[in-house]
């Protein structure tokens, strides 16, 4: 068991998670060795936090609902409004979409009694990404930009990046090529003045999954290049995933389906392991439509019927009706 950090330590925890370096947070923090967290429950968030964004769920969540608790004998809301936000990114991940919207709406109340405009803005665009994955493409875009506006009030750099890359899937997904490139450069550059690997690995994912849709496989390439790297760099496994998501994309545009079902099936894999059903529902259906073009059925129908499994149980209307289009 390693020993609590005094204050000490707990602020170079705070400056680990700023400069976005999650690994080393989990290397001086192991998730398995903390003890008497729930009387240090700043601490349990923190590492929690690191845990997500590298994709350790399972832990992550223990340790961000004994936070919880801890916050709760402290009669501390305003940790109670993160662990609350922590907990619905837990439940995003991991594709429960209602039990994710309840978690942040209930943050959401606690930012709006506290008048924490930072923690609103983070809550609403996590309620906005729930919107994006129902489908809800009007709404979600217009509470996105809400949340730029919130961030650049406050000037904040690492809100911006991840609100640009957000506000960039939701115009693709409307049809808005142009402005989806616009946001997704937006999300670039604010990453990098962040210089945190895994912002940045997210970014340029984003800006390659738009020039696929805009038949850029040139530019698509490089960036997705940058993107493994920058995954790489961070340690994050379902980041490397989502790199080889987008990466089968573009050769099933490519004409590829061979390369795009061993990219498919590669992330896929990962999804499943860290329990990331979203990542790994989509990358069933991207490999279903490999497995078409190889003239496999039977595999074909066999990720098909995973796909849509995973898209209804998450509520993914939106991905639903792409698998059936693809299907028929």
């Amino acid at each position: 068991m390693i020993p609590l950090p005094d204050e000490g330590a707990e602020r170079q925890l705070r400056d680990l998670l700023a400069a976005g370096r999650y690994r080393d947070v989990l290397d001086r923090y192991p998730l398995d060795a903390v003890e008497n967290i729930a009387t240090r429950p700043h601490v349990a968030l923190g590492v929690a936090t690191a845990a997500i964004r590298l994709g350790v769920l399972d832990q992550g969540a223990r340790l961000a609902a004994d936070a919880l608790e801890g916050f709760r004998r402290r009669v501390d809301d305003d940790g109670r409004m993160r662990c609350l936000n922590l907990l619905g990114a837990i439940a995003y991940e991991r594709g429960r979409f209602e039990e994710a919207s309840t978690a942040f709406a209930a943050s959401l109340d606690l930012s709006r009694r506290l008048q924490d405009l930072q923690s609103w803005a983070r809550a609403s665009n996590n309620l906005a990404s729930v919107a994006l994955q129902q489908g809800r493409l009007d709404e979600s875009a217009s509470l996105y930009r809400e949340v730029m506006l919130a961030y650049q009030r406050l000037g904040d750099r690492r809100g911006l990046a991840e609100a640009s890359h957000n506000l960039g899937v939701a115009c693709r997904e409307l049809g808005q090529p142009a402005e989806a490139e616009r946001f997704g450069e937006q999300a670039v550059r604010h990453a990098e003045l962040v210089r945190d690997p895994a912002l940045m690995a997210l970014a340029r994912t984003g800006q390659a999954e738009t020039a696929v849709a805009k038949g850029d496989m040139a530019v698509a390439a490089e960036a997705l290049e940058r993107a493994e790297r920058f995954a790489r760099e961070a340690g994050d496994k379902i980041g490397i995933a989502e790199v080889d998501r987008v990466r089968a994309e573009r050769w099933l545009r490519l004409a590829d389906p061979a390369r795009a079902l061993s990219a498919a099936e590669s992330a896929r894999a990962v999804a499943r392991q860290f329990g990331n059903l979203q990542v790994q529902a989509e990358c069933a259906a991207i490999a279903m439509r490999a497995y078409q073009l190889l003239n496999q059925p039977e595999q074909a129908a066999d990720r098909c019927a995973e796909a849509e499994a995973l898209f209804t149980s998450l509520g993914g209307a939106l991905h639903l009706v792409r698998l059936h289009e693809a299907r028929s």
